[in-house]
């Protein structure tokens, strides 16, 4: 038995000087109650959170998860650093073979003890998208979802996938989307040209949120309203939303709170692997890149996906985007959760909960995270 002591936030809310009781990895007490005599009690001075949740990264530290299965173990041993605890391996569009490797090292991944971040599924970004918004995907590998997709590809891995980005008007059968739904997997709308009439359509049939909400998707039009506008349009849908400032507006990010709220506004990274690198032009992966600052783009001035961490994106909409941290920790841990259907015990400082946890300093850097109450990381 030890105790964590400080300031929180969670749920959306702030509580000074609380006591948590840890023991066997789980959160047994939570207030300010008199502590187990001789149990070490270890006084924070920035504030603790639960561990952050980041359902759509595709890798880290110049590792993608695409790369092959030992990807997988460096990437989720340096996700702490950046307050990461749990985590939806996301894949690019690919040839099938890829993308089953992909599958079947995530599935291999999950059933390994490891020490670091916790895999909760994965998240299929394409092939299934439009060859019109391909953003930084591979164009020549897009393709329309079919019944054999679903039997060869998605059948074997539904208990490992949680999200499949698609475009809902490449979908020509929509009893593929009952399928998904079927399944206990989200469908997310992305790198789509859907009008609005036709998210509503796909929203009837098991669509319940957007993709990296305002990139690579028809946009907001007063007369022919896309997938953007959609976004805003429909309460039931949750948006992801990239928080590094360059792929969306600060104000748009700002817009979107104020009409999603909490609830329905999800933080992530979509982090491509390229945080660490220095600035310069380099060849990764058959791509030509030009990294600047946290900018990363294609040699045509395409954004490639980001060069942020989550922890990053949260200090962001806080700083920019007149968010509270309170309710900028919730959609950057049980937000997530709750919109991948994951009821587990973790993204909350709660009694029953997982001891997952990360301390933010005063200028919302990461200085320590604690994965199953153990420090796996602490700022030198």
């Amino acid at each position: 038995m030890k105790y964590v002591r400080g300031d929180i936030v969670t749920g959306g809310k702030r509580f000074e000087d609380k006591a948590i009781g840890i023991s066997n990895g789980k959160i047994v007490s939570v207030g300010e109650g008199e502590s187990v005599p001789d149990a070490p009690v270890h006084r924070v001075k920035g504030l603790i959170c639960p561990g952050f949740v980041d359902i759509h990264i595709h890798g880290l530290c110049g590792y993608d998860f695409m790369d092959g299965a030992s990807a997988f173990d460096e990437i989720a041993d340096r996700l702490p650093r950046y307050g990461i605890t749990s985590f939806l391996a996301t894949s690019r569009t690919s040839e099938p073979s890829e993308l089953m490797a992909f599958l079947h090292h995530a599935q291999e991944f999950r059933r390994k003890t490891t020490t670091g971040a916790g895999l909760l599924g994965v998240h299929i970004e394409g092939p299934w998208i439009s060859p019109l918004y391909p953003g930084a995907q591979n164009k020549s590998l897009i393709r329309k979802l079919s019944q054999e997709d679903i039997s060869n590809i998605i059948g074997p891995f539904s208990d490992l996938i949680s999200i499949v980005t698609l475009a809902p008007e490449e979908v020509g059968d929509v009893s593929l989307f009952k399928e998904l739904v079927e399944k206990g997997i989200r469908i997310s709308a992305g790198h789509t040209q859907a009008s609005m009439e036709e998210i509503g359509v796909a929203i009837k049939h098991g669509l319940t949120q957007v993709t990296h909400t305002f990139n690579a998707m028809s946009p907001i039009h007063h007369r022919t309203p896309g997938t953007a506008a959609a976004a805003l349009f429909y309460e039931e849908l949750a948006c992801e939303i990239i928080t590094d400032g360059l792929h969306v507006h600060p104000n748009m990010i700002e817009l979107l709170y104020k009409i999603k709220g909490k609830e329905n506004m999800l933080l992530i990274s979509d982090c491509t692997g390229y945080n660490d690198l220095g600035d310069g032009e380099y060849s990764f992966r058959g791509k030509e890149l030009v990294k600047t600052g946290d900018e990363v783009t294609l040699k045509n001035g395409a954004l490639a996906g980001s060069a942020i961490t989550l922890d990053k994106g949260i200090k962001y909409v806080v700083e920019n985007c007149g968010i509270p941290l309170e309710d900028a920790v919730y959609m950057a841990s049980e937000g997530p959760l709750h919109a991948i259907g994951k009821d587990i015990s973790k993204g909350r400082i709660k009694v029953g909960y997982d001891a997952d946890l990360v301390v933010l300093e005063e200028d919302l850097s990461v200085a320590a995270t604690y994965l199953n109450g153990e420090v796996v990381y602490k700022e030198e």
